[in-house]
C-alpha cells in the first residue's frame, strides 16, 4: 500500500487537497495569505533544475524534423485549437477559461519523458522537447495567453507583467538547481525518487490553497458541470493525440521520434499552469475563481496521464513483441 502511495502521489495528493480544502478551508485559507504559492513554485523549478539530465539532447538534435513540428504544436497549435474549443464548450465560464489556460501550456516536465521510455520511443527527443518548450515556453506562454484571452473577449492580462513573474518564479530557480546539478550529481540521482515526492507535494500545496479560497464556490458547482468538463478534457487530450499523430505520418518520422511527438506534444504540464494561475492578478481573476480555474487544469492533467499511460503501455508491449 505504502509503495503505491509513493508511486502515485501526485494523482492521489491532488484528490485528498481537492476535499480537504474544500470541507476544511480553513488552514489552506491561513496558508494563502502567506507568500506560500510562491516559495512553493521556486520548490518546485529549483528542483526540476537538480533533476534534469540534459546529457543525451545533444543527440537528438538531428531530428529536426520532428523537434520542430513539436515546438510549433506545443507553443502554437495547441493552444490556439484547445482554447478556442474550451471557450465554445456549454459549462461554467470559469472551467472555459481554466481549460482554455491549461492548453496554453508547454508539455510536461516528467511524465512525458517517462511515458517515452514505457513506449519505447525516442527519450533523447523527449528530454529536448521538454528542455525547449518549457523554456521557451516562459517567453511565449504570457503573449500567447493574453492575445486569446483579448480576442476572446475574456480577462485582459498584463503579458509583459505575467512574463517577468515567470522568469523569476521559474527560468532563475531552473537555471540555479540546473547549475548546482554538476556538483553533486550521484547523490541528486541517488535521491531522486525523493526529491520528486517534495517536487509533487509543493506542486499539491498551490491546488490545495486554491480549494480552499473557493470552497463556498465549487459547492455551488453542478455535477453536470463537473462531467462535461472531464469528457471535454479527454476529447481535446484525443484530438491533440490525432492532430499530431497525422502530423508525423505527413512528415514520415521513423517510429521511435512519432511515438515520442505524439506523447510529449499532446501533453500540458500542470506545475506551470499552477505557477500562472498564482500569478494572475486578483483585479482580473478574483481568490475565489482561481480555485475554480484549477479544476479543469488538474482533471485535464489526470486524463492525460491516464489515456497515454495505456497508449505508451501498448506501444511498448508491440515493440517488446
Amino acid at each position: 500500500m505504502l509503495d503505491f502511495l509513493q508511486r502515485q502521489f501526485l494523482p492521489v495528493g491532488l484528490l485528498v487537497v481537492a476535499v480537504v480544502g474544500f470541507f476544511f478551508p480553513r488552514p489552506g485559507l491561513y496558508m494563502a495569505e502567506l507568500p506560500t504559492q510562491y516559495i512553493a513554485v521556486s520548490l518546485i523549478f529549483f528542483l526540476s533544475g537538480l533533476m534534469l539530465k540534459t546529457d543525451e539532447v545533444h543527440a537528438a538534435l538531428a531530428a529536426w524534423k520532428a523537434t520542430s513540428w513539436g515546438c510549433v504544436s506545443i507553443l502554437l497549435a495547441t493552444p490556439f485549437i484547445g482554447a478556442a474549443i474550451a471557450f465554445q464548450l456549454p459549462m461554467e465560464p470559469a472551467f472555459q477559461f481554466g481549460l482554455a489556460l491549461f492548453c496554453c501550456m508547454p508539455t510536461t516536465l516528467t511524465s512525458g519523458v517517462a511515458l517515452t521510455a514505457q513506449a519505447r520511443g525516442n527519450v533523447a527527443l523527449a528530454l529536448l522537447l521538454t528542455v525547449l518548450t518549457n523554456i521557451a515556453g516562459i517567453f511565449t506562454v504570457p503573449f500567447v495567453l493574453a492575445h486569446l484571452l483579448s480576442a476572446l473577449g475574456q480577462v485582459e492580462l498584463s503579458a509583459s507583467d505575467l512574463f517577468a513573474k515567470l522568469c523569476l518564479s521559474i527560468l532563475l530557480p531552473l537555471g540555479v538547481g540546473k547549475y548546482l546539478r554538476r556538483f553533486a550529481v550521484d547523490w541528486i540521482d541517488a535521491q531522486r525518487s525523493r526529491l520528486t515526492l517534495a517536487s509533487n507535494a509543493a506542486l499539491i500545496s498551490i491546488p490545495w490553497m486554491k480549494f480552499s479560497e473557493s470552497s463556498g464556490r465549487l459547492a455551488q458547482i453542478e455535477p453536470a458541470s463537473l462531467l462535461i468538463l472531464v469528457v471535454s478534457g479527454l476529447a481535446i487530450h484525443a484530438l491533440y493525440l490525432l492532430l499530431n499523430g497525422g502530423a508525423c505520418v505527413l512528415l514520415q518520422l521513423e517510429a521511435a521520434a512519432r511515438k515520442t511527438v505524439v506523447l510529449m506534444a499532446s501533453q500540458k504540464t500542470l506545475p506551470v499552469a499552477m505557477t500562472v494561475l498564482a500569478f494572475l492578478p486578483d483585479s482580473a481573476v478574483s481568490p475565489e475563481q482561481k480555485g475554480l480555474l484549477a479544476i479543469p487544469c488538474i482533471v485535464f492533467h489526470l486524463g492525460q496521464i491516464f489515456m497515454d499511460a495505456v497508449i505508451a503501455t501498448r506501444w511498448g508491449n508491440r515493440a517488446a513483441g
